[in-house]
């Protein structure tokens, strides 16, 4: 499976855990993890290579700065990426939390996987999930 994932991801072992997960498992997908919201929101506003748009994008919520709820409205703003999928992956479990990313624009939300095991479990087939509706 080929593509492109964004993931905004300020933990650094979980974006550690990230990388090692899509080498090892999807080596084909391109990937590109940004570690702070605050500069995710400028590469997504600066990015305009519509050819090679991300074919899915994962955040997280709980962020410094900017939180990944508010960096989702700003996300879905831009043209280029109204329709992009949009997954939020993060550790809060509140039901308000999650009902306010369905209503800023995310394709799904899924509660953080608790264990390395988990997540590269869930990750490929999530990954796999969006890549292949978008092919």
């Amino acid at each position: 499976m080929k593509g492109f994932i964004v993931s905004v991801e300020d933990n650094p072992n979980d974006c550690a855990l990230m990388k090692r997960i899509f080498e090892r498992e999807m080596p084909l997908v391109k990937t590109h993890i940004i570690e702070d919201s605050l500069k995710a929101l400028d590469w997504f506003q600066e990015f305009n290579d519509v050819k090679n748009t991300p074919d899915l994008i994962f955040l997280d919520i709980k962020m410094p700065k900017l939180d990944g709820l508010a960096l989702l409205k700003e996300i879905r703003k831009l043209p280029l990426f109204t329709n992009s999928p949009i997954v939020i992956m993060s550790s809060s479990d509140q039901l308000s939390d999650r009902n306010k990313a369905y209503a800023y624009g995310a394709n799904s939300y899924l509660e953080k996987p608790k264990s390395y095991t988990e997540l590269k479990e869930i990750l490929p087939v999530i990954s796999n999930y969006w890549l292949t509706l978008n092919k």
